[in-house]
């Protein structure tokens, strides 16, 4: 540990789990993007969409093992294989809203730039819901992936000590619409778990 850096400071420091180099060199997101801009919308996506893929359990103990070095080939392969990919185009859904608009002293505004004009909000919207189905494409494909590998990842569906605040792992990642009727939602809009057998299913009243 450094000197004069407390572990509890080491601690409160955001572990980042897509680097700056990699979002870049792997996605269309420009090498001039200022990492202010960048490094709130990876932590964002983390937090948003990572969490819920994985579960508190998981999650936290992805975030254990890069924080301090003990990444396995199991995980390895779930972060580079698997959330890399989630991660990049959920950040290519985020990050147009915050490169377009820009917070000032007395407004919202949009950006200008050298050459080049800010895309319409139709082709902003566009841009928006590729990148959306693209994210929840590559997080159901690790979704499947680890409900495929329970027993290589046992803190998927295993959430030692539970709480109130305990995030359970979704058990699909694409969304639709608002549910406009009373029916159960069978289990698909909620943290209760992934495993459901709908043949035996009798309504979680948790919608």
């Amino acid at each position: 540990m450094a000197a004069g850096i407390s572990k509890e400071k080491i601690m409160a420091t955001p572990v980042i789990l897509l680097s700056e180099a990699t979002l870049k060199q792997r996605s269309i997101v420009q090498d001039n993007v200022d990492m202010k801009v960048i490094s709130p919308a990876i932590i964002d996506v983390q937090e948003e969409y990572v969490l819920p893929l994985l579960g508190t359990a998981l999650y936290n103990d992805l975030l254990d093992k890069v924080r301090n070095s003990t990444m396995t080939a199991e995980y390895t392969t779930l972060l580079d294989d698997y959330l890399t990919r989630v991660m990049i185009w959920y950040c290519r859904f985020e990050l147009p809203m915050d490169m377009n608009y820009k917070y000032f002293n007395k407004s919202v505004g949009v950006q200008n730039a050298d050459n080049m004009n800010p895309a319409s909000i139709d082709e902003l919207q566009y841009v928006l819901n590729r990148a959306k189905n693209k994210a929840e494409w590559y997080a159901e494909r690790a979704t499947k992936f680890l409900r495929a590998n329970t027993t290589i990842y046992p803190l998927y569906l295993n959430q030692p000590n539970a709480s109130i605040d305990t995030i359970f792992a979704k058990r699909t990642n694409y969304t639709g619409g608002f549910l406009t009727d009373s029916d159960c939602c069978m289990g698909e809009t909620n943290f209760q778990g992934i495993a459901i057998d709908k043949g035996q299913f009798t309504g979680c009243k948790n919608c």
